[in-house]
């Protein structure tokens, strides 16, 4: 693939998704993420608890309050819902980074909110108070 026409942006894959036994209006997700060489999503949340397994390349994550940690194949970390996440990429130059994610959230929810968006809604609702 030539750099002109090399993907530069996350890509989200939904693999399967089901309802929650015993947790009434809660479903689970699997989901994939790739980060392309250098790529970082800018600061969001996510309506829901999140579980994620590194698969290849190394990920850096930084939650708001905490340090910016980095994660190889074969790590997991859990993030809480609605934890602002400042930082999450692929600090390498050339090579993909994947993760794996188990997403628990109600039906209907997105995968995440950028903060931008977040910050315009509640903008928005003290307009029209």
């Amino acid at each position: 693939m030539s750099p002109q026409t090399e993907q530069r942006s996350v890509t989200v894959t939904e693999v399967a998704k089901w309802p929650i036994d015993g947790m009434q209006g809660k479903e689970g997700r699997i989901l994939t993420v790739e980060y392309p060489p250098g790529v970082h999503a800018p600061p969001h949340r996510h309506p829901g608890w999140q579980f994620i397994y590194v698969l290849e390349g190394k990920v850096v994550s930084q939650m708001e309050g905490e340090p910016a940690r980095e994660y190889e194949p074969g790590q997991a970390w859990y993030e809480a819902r609605d934890h602002l996440h400042q930082n999450i990429g692929n600090p390498s130059p050339d090579t993909w980074a994947k993760i794996l994610v188990f997403y628990l959230t109600e039906p209907g929810q997105p995968v995440l909110v950028f903060e931008e968006e977040r910050d315009a809604e509640a903008a928005d609702e003290r307009n029209d108070r």
